[in-house]
């Protein structure tokens, strides 16, 4: 089930309205016609994405106790008052995909196929923001700065998802882990409103992704069992780091890299997307400049327990 911190809902309202005409009102029609649909000339429009909303999502698949995570947690409720707050369990997710992707089946198949724990909390973050929007955050973080103040002011009428560097090289040597990759977007916090073309660019890539990985070790989705790596590549840092660079070129019509943000030192919004520098959501790491101590430039701080990788605790 799904646990509420307060009832979502939400109103659609349509508006119509026809012209009646008889036929011996063949002239009226024609003049109608020509004064809509030749004076004055529809011109189509693409709906911008909407603002990002007040909701914050966590998920809660067993690794560990919930009460593990209960100080954490905490924290992102205390913190933002003005926020909605929902705790995903396993079946929740089931639960909330069969509704929000009914008449997806290639989306909601292989998710409801996956047994693989970590592949099913990396895929239901992206389908989460897809759909409703707002900002998701693993347990093991800790909210440092409320959500209202992550966006500059300045910012806030263009902003439309939030994303953090974990990771930039920077003239160092490649750190352990990291090989292969100049700078990897973090996310175990994100935040994007709902529809946001990032959000269905990397939902649709893990559905890629997965089949790709089946294929490769001759099973089913639902056998799989992939090693460390594999998860970061499929469903993890690394599409998620591809996902977002290319929405970024897109949003910008440039061929975005880690040269237009290595040693980003400021909130620095392309195209509809703002980019963390490194302190973000990354502080606290032994690489890329991150602040080893303190969070005075902190939204939120990971703990890294690590829980889902094989041979750790928790």
């Amino acid at each position: 089930m799904i646990i509420p911190h307060h009832l979502l809902s939400s109103t659609s309202i349509f508006r119509r309205r026809s012209i009646q005409a008889s036929l011996g009102s063949a002239l009226i029609v024609i003049l109608l016609y020509r004064f809509f649909f030749q004076a004055a000339p529809l011109v189509p429009t693409v709906p911008r994405p909407q603002e990002i909303p007040p909701k914050i999502w966590q998920i809660f698949f067993g690794y560990s106790p919930l009460s593990d995570f209960s100080d954490p947690l905490q924290t992102w409720i205390s913190k933002n008052q003005d926020h909605s707050y929902t705790l995903v369990s396993n079946d929740g997710g089931n639960d909330f995909v069969r509704k929000h992707y009914a008449t997806r089946p290639d989306i909601l198949s292989p998710f409801l196929e996956l047994r693989f724990p970590i592949l099913r909390s990396d895929f239901l973050r992206y389908l989460l923001l897809e759909s409703e929007g707002g900002v998701y955050t693993d347990l093991d973080t800790a909210c440092t700065k409320p959500v209202r103040d992550w966006v500059p002011e300045g910012l806030r009428s263009q902003t439309r998802a939030i994303v953090g560097i974990e990771y930039d090289q920077r003239d160092d040597e490649p750190y352990v882990g990291m090989s292969g990759t100049r700078m990897q977007f973090c996310q175990w916090t994100m935040a994007a409103s709902k529809g946001h073309p990032l959000m269905s660019k990397v939902a649709n890539s893990v559905v890629e992704s997965l089949h790709m990985l089946a294929r490769r070790h001759g099973k089913s989705i639902r056998d799989l069992e992939p090693s460390d790596d594999e998860v970061v590549e499929v469903t993890g840092p690394v599409i998620w780091t591809r996902a977002v660079m290319e929405s970024l070129s897109e949003a910008t019509g440039t061929s975005m890299s880690y040269v237009n943000m290595t040693g980003l030192k400021e909130p620095t919004l392309f195209g509809d997307i703002l980019v963390l520098p490194i302190d973000g959501f990354g502080a606290g790491q032994p690489h890329s400049g991150s602040t080893r101590e303190g969070d005075a430039d902190a939204y939120a701080r990971h703990l890294f327990k690590g829980s889902w990788k094989h041979g750790w605790g928790g």
